[in-house]
């Protein structure tokens, strides 16, 4: 008597288990009421967007600034050759002077002297702590940074 309980149970228990896997892929019962279709008369109006032309003030000013104002050309092409390039070092003895920049992203290491070339920049001057770079839309200065202190 128990044995046959306990396969009842059993058998009951494997068939709620099973309606519950099948629920998903039994067909869904009619409405019992027809859905009104709403007529296009009816639709949500959207509002209209800009055209791309009249965004020109939004895509001047750049978007994670911290004050959100417009850069001037020459800031941009000045935070584009320091965005690019770090200083890792001078040569300075006597008269000659040459400046050790590498690419921020990457690669070797370039050697440059006063009046040399880097992406349309002319090294204009090298100092004891900086490079400073002219073009045509400006002056850029990429400066020694200092290592910080052990700590031992």
């Amino acid at each position: 008597m128990i044995a046959r309980t306990r396969t009842l149970a059993l058998a009951g228990a494997n068939l709620a288990v099973a309606a519950i896997v099948l629920l998903p892929w039994l067909p869904a019962a009619a409405p019992s009421a027809p859905v009104s279709l709403r007529s296009e008369g009816d639709a949500p109006k959207l509002a209209r967007l800009p055209r791309f032309a009249d965004l020109g003030a939004t895509i001047e000013r750049p978007l994670f600034a911290p004050s959100r104002r417009a850069t001037s050309p020459g800031q941009a092409a000045t935070l584009g050759i320091a965005s690019r390039y770090r200083l890792q070092g001078l040569v300075i003895a006597g008269a000659a002077r040459h400046a050790i920049i590498a690419p921020i992203a990457g690669g070797p290491a370039l050697e440059l002297g006063e009046g040399d070339a880097l992406e349309g920049w002319t090294v204009k001057r090298i100092e004891h702590d900086r490079v400073v770079l002219s073009s045509a839309t400006g002056e850029a200065t990429l400066a020694l940074e200092r290592a910080a202190p052990s700590k031992r």
